[in-house]
């Protein structure tokens, strides 16, 4: 029987079972073809609608133009909002050593750390069963970073590989610790731009 990958659920048809698109559907503009699914039960996928949503309006908005309709969605969806409008800028503070080109602080803008790993968490766990077709051990520890330091070259000048199918919206990858095999990096980036690196480890 499915299980549902975040939760570990039975699913069953017409009582529990849905899906899970991974990363969230509102990512990607409307129509987009094969995008990865995962098993997931209606009460977790419920979960996570309004944080997709805050997740996608603020990733969008700090890149520039990939794609003009999920920024331009995600822009409105702030403005819309005086309390986005006020986390957007409370968020947003002089990095303590990035500088722009003129030597000025650089802003940059930092994600409440609570809901930034939960959020991909869920993700890297997605990810994990897509690739491997089972629930990621419950026990499997998640360690999230913000890399606004680096600047990924534009996804159309990658080689095409695994992981880079939904370019330019999303692309992923992941590398097991040389020195510690229950230790994986997924780096996932988002519109070309916004990277974040998540080390899953799994205690032995």
């Amino acid at each position: 029987m499915r299980q549902c990958y975040l939760c570990g659920a039975n699913l069953l048809k017409n009582v529990n079972r849905s899906k899970d698109h991974i990363p969230p559907d509102c990512i990607f503009p409307a129509g987009t073809q094969s995008m990865i699914t995962v098993p997931c039960c209606t009460a977790c996928n419920e979960h996570y609608r309004k944080l997709d949503e805050k997740m996608r309006n603020f990733i969008a908005t700090l890149s520039s133009s990939v794609s003009s309709e999920p920024i331009e969605k995600a822009k409105q969806a702030i403005l819309r909002s005086p309390k986005l409008v006020r986390q957007y800028l409370s968020y947003t503070k002089p990095h303590p050593t990035l500088v722009t080109d003129d030597g000025q602080s650089r802003l940059l803008f930092y994600f409440d750390d609570e809901e930034l790993t939960r959020w991909l968490t869920r993700i890297v766990k997605g990810l994990f069963f897509h690739e491997n077709r089972r629930r990621i051990s419950d026990a499997a520890v998640f360690t999230v970073k913000s890399l606004p330091e680096i600047r990924p070259p534009p996804s159309v000048t990658l080689p095409f590989e695994k992981g880079l199918e939904r370019r330019p919206y999303f692309l992923y990858g992941v590398v097991q610790d040389d020195n510690k095999p229950n230790r994986d990096f997924w780096v996932l980036v988002f519109y070309d731009q916004i990277v974040f690196r998540v080390t899953v480890e799994v205690p032995t």
